[in-house]
């Protein structure tokens, strides 16, 4: 069975109001999925790849390199 990535489970840190992108994976290390947290909730499926691109400088990034997860952001708003 591949590896996975374990997603983040918990809830974003109070201490830090920026919100979250968790890049999943798949079994070639490849962005599969994104999920984002908002401060004080849980993880959700990124559902509107072009507003989380445009403020893509002021999210905490977690999985994935930055341009990895831009990358797929970008595809994800065609």
């Amino acid at each position: 069975m591949p590896a996975q990535l374990k997603l983040y489970s918990g809830t974003v840190n109070d201490m830090d109001k920026r919100a979250m992108l968790i890049a999943e994976l798949d079994k070639e290390s490849r962005v599969a999925w994104l999920w984002r947290a908002d401060p004080g909730k849980r993880p959700k499926p990124v559902k509107d790849a072009a507003a989380c691109l445009q403020e893509l400088d002021n999210l905490m990034l977690f999985g994935a390199p930055k341009p990895e997860i831009e990358a797929w952001l970008r595809e994800q708003s065609d």
